[in-house]
């Protein structure tokens, strides 16, 4: 899911679940939305630096709600 159809449901109201998890093979953070991966231009998975990253991107297109997901085990 590109950032743009991500805009996309939540205009509509069609997101239930968003989460942040780490990504342990790339030391960083991914947003997951009802399942599915943020994802860039290009379909590679937009990875984040930090965790303030991903909720300030995740504020900027509002989405208040969100759960952090540390370990996926």
């Amino acid at each position: 899911m590109t950032e743009r159809e991500l805009r996309l449901l939540l205009d509509v109201g069609a997101v239930k679940r968003v989460q942040i998890h780490y990504a342990v093979m790339s030391t960083g953070y991914m947003v997951v939305v009802d399942g599915r991966t943020l994802e860039t231009g290009k379909r590679e998975t937009r990875e984040f630096k930090t965790l303030d990253t991903a909720a300030r991107f995740l504020f900027k297109n509002g989405v208040a709600d969100f759960a952090v997901k540390l370990r996926t085990a």
